[in-house]
């Protein structure tokens, strides 16, 4: 990919903010991570060269961080930095794994918890033999369930497909649906799986998906802009998202399946994401918080995928890539790209998040190729 016409680097070292105790330290702006500031530069410029929007590049090695800029965030020109807002798509089903993991902590419910004992006494759930739907089927993506609800278009907005698909659209969906195979059967990717469950995690708990996330994981853990709804403070740093011909677009928003990908985050937010994780699988040996029991949780491999090298625990998928083992999800919305990984050798991650009009596959891509540079071979 060509280098970019003359737009200067901006690079943004942080942070003070900590997680579990451990704090975030700057890195020099010629390495970041480890890798020259030039390589991560050209590969950052790429993302953004001839696009309209922005793009940012976390590193995180050991409790070392880095996180680049390039592009603009919105008409004024401004650069996309480490706390600049951006959807997150996809990358919030490992939330909802997470929220599955720790409720599983809590003895609240268990991976084989049935899906009908949570949803209300008037909705069922059709089966073509008389294997139950569990959570646990939810979270691997072996529900049976389809990739998305055949009513969405229903209620569907041009341009913010899940705004208006709430709990009734959902139940009816449900009730009307039967499976065309058995639960557990096989993997097929299903947003409406869990989106699915992160509406009976809220149930059980009585609560909002927005709620419950705050209280048991960003809260926390101090991630104090991965949330649904943004202040104001926080509106002013969210990034002009752009769709596959360019123009601008507005926002996604969620309802009944929030749990599918109604997150929005930042570099900083999702490199602290990943170090606390780094933590707890480097803590499964001695004492340890109920959420680093409940991270380890979620990180546990639990079923095979469509694709050989690619295994899944709780809404995290794990890849096999140059003799590694390497957890990651990416995501997408109408307006941005998202991808985070953690390798669980090296204990090295990645995030990527863009604005710009770039498919899922190139900016996963992108965060695989970063990935491999931060190894030490």
């Amino acid at each position: 990919m060509a280098k970019i016409l003359s737009m200067g680097r901006a690079v943004v070292c942080s942070l003070c903010a900590t997680v579990l105790g451990l704090a975030l330290v700057a890195t020099s702006p010629q390495v970041a991570c480890g890798q020259p500031a030039p390589v991560v530069d050209s590969t950052g410029q790429a993302l953004v060269e001839n696009h309209p929007g922005g793009a940012v590049i976390g590193l995180l090695r050991g409790d070392t961080t880095a996180v680049h800029g390039f592009g603009a965030v919105d008409s004024t020109g401004r650069r996309p930095t480490a706390r600049t807002v951006f959807e997150i798509g996809s990358v919030t089903k490992t939330f909802t794994g997470l929220l599955l993991a720790d409720a599983i902590e809590r003895g609240e419910v268990g991976r084989s918890t049935s899906v009908t004992t949570l949803l209300p006494d008037s909705v069922t759930v059709g089966t073509t033999d008389s294997t139950t739907m569990t959570l646990g089927h939810l979270a691997t993506h072996r529900s049976g369930l389809p990739r998305l609800p055949s009513n969405l278009g229903a209620t569907a907005r041009p341009g913010d497909p899940y705004a208006t698909y709430g709990d009734s659209a959902l139940y009816a969906f449900l009730d009307d649906y039967t499976l065309s195979r058995a639960p557990g059967a096989k993997y097929e990717y299903s947003n409406l799986g869990m989106g699915l469950l992160g509406h009976l995690l809220t149930r059980r708990a009585d609560t909002t998906y927005a709620a419950l996330v705050r209280r048991r994981i960003t809260g926390p853990l101090g991630l104090s802009d991965t949330r649904i709804r943004l202040t104001d403070a926080q509106h002013s740093r969210f990034a002009q998202g752009h769709t596959r011909a360019g123009a601008p677009t507005s926002p996604w928003h969620f309802e009944a399946l929030a749990g599918a990908g109604a997150l929005r985050s930042t570099a900083a937010d999702l490199l602290a994401y990943l170090r606390a994780h780094r933590h707890a699988l480097e803590a499964a040996s001695g004492p340890t918080l109920a959420l680093q029991r409940a991270m380890r949780r979620a990180a546990t491999i639990r079923a095979a995928t469509n694709r050989e090298n690619t295994r899944i625990g709780l809404g995290w998928h794990q890849s096999a890539r140059d003799g590694h083992e390497v957890l990651w999800h990416n995501g997408g919305t109408g307006g941005f790209r998202s991808f985070v990984a953690l390798d669980r050798e090296t204990g090295h991650g990645v995030v990527v998040l863009t604005s710009t009009p770039l498919s899922s596959q190139v900016v996963l891509k992108t965060g695989r190729a970063l990935l491999r540079g931060l190894q030490p071979d």
